[in-house]
């Protein structure tokens, strides 16, 4: 019995980087896993995995992407799985992330792994990206990612006895796996990273990393994701309240001049996600 799973989300905008996402899966050193796909509305998904060297699991799910990640994670704690390794569909990973993950694993609860950001045509555009931070060859915490997150459902992998016996997103949620890491990080989970292995993380659209230029409507987004996951860590944990204050309250008062200001003290190399957006 495989008790590794490789754990994804498939909805259909991700279909067209679906194939490089299989080839790298399975191309693994280790294939002693199983590829749990989350479908979240794709017709006949099992036409495009069946005739693969890889052993599969479809489960379907539906709602927001809130909903689905708290039916998810409820499906994981009961799952048969005792490692839980994160990927994302619009990416691929190199040969070894299977294997890294698991040997990593025998020592930390959490494991992370760098990045390699590519463009469209899969062409490299970065070395590994986070190899120079100095964060992440320290001791991780909760204070770690307090401002900032390398933690993420594309670069993780976690042993299942972390996760917790319920876990629910608020529907304003939109970084569910900063939210989820920084409750896993509350209850003294042991986290490591891995320079050895690799995310190829897609640059497009939606990306985060990797973006060349801060602008205001980038901010704006940014600045309501902290704030919203500030809020709904203040709930449960005080430590939260004093940033969900301040984002609070610079709210009320945010004007575009306010952004010229901070845009000019904008200048972070490499950036991990949200780290951009500060007050």
């Amino acid at each position: 019995m495989k008790n590794t799973a490789f754990c994804s989300v498939i909805f259909p905008g991700n279909l067209i980087y679906l194939n490089d996402f299989l080839d790298s899966l399975e191309n693994q050193t280790d294939k002693h896993f199983d590829l749990l796909l989350v479908n979240d509305g794709v017709g006949n998904l099992q036409n495009y995995i069946e005739n693969r060297e890889l052993s599969f699991k479809i489960i379907n799910l539906s709602g927001s992407i809130a909903e689905v990640r708290t039916q998810l994670f409820a499906y994981l704690k009961q799952s048969k799985y005792d490692t839980i390794i994160f990927g994302d569909t619009d990416d691929y990973f190199s040969e070894n992330r299977v294997e890294d993950s698991k040997k990593k694993l025998e020592v930390f609860d959490i494991i992370a792994n760098d990045l390699i950001l590519v463009d469209k045509e899969k062409n490299e555009i970065s070395g590994p990206y986070w190899s120079n931070r100095p964060e992440l060859k320290h001791t991780i915490s909760i204070e770690s990612i307090k401002t900032f997150n390398f933690l993420g459902l594309g670069n993780t992998a976690i042993k299942k006895k972390v996760l917790p016996d319920f876990i629910h997103f608020e529907s304003n949620l939109i970084a569910i796996d900063w939210y989820f890491y920084s409750i896993l990080l509350k209850s003294n989970c042991k986290v490591g990273f891995s320079f050895s292995s690799f995310t190829y993380y897609r640059q497009h659209e939606t990306n985060i990393v990797g973006r060349k230029k801060l602008t205001l409507e980038d901010y704006l987004k940014g600045f309501n994701v902290k704030l919203n996951h500030y809020i709904s860590l203040a709930k449960n944990y005080t430590e939260f309240n004093d940033l969900a204050s301040r984002y609070m309250l610079f709210k009320r008062n945010i004007l575009e001049d306010e952004y010229n200001k901070i845009e000019e003290k904008t200048i972070i190399q490499n950036p991990f996600w949200w780290e951009e957006i500060q007050l």
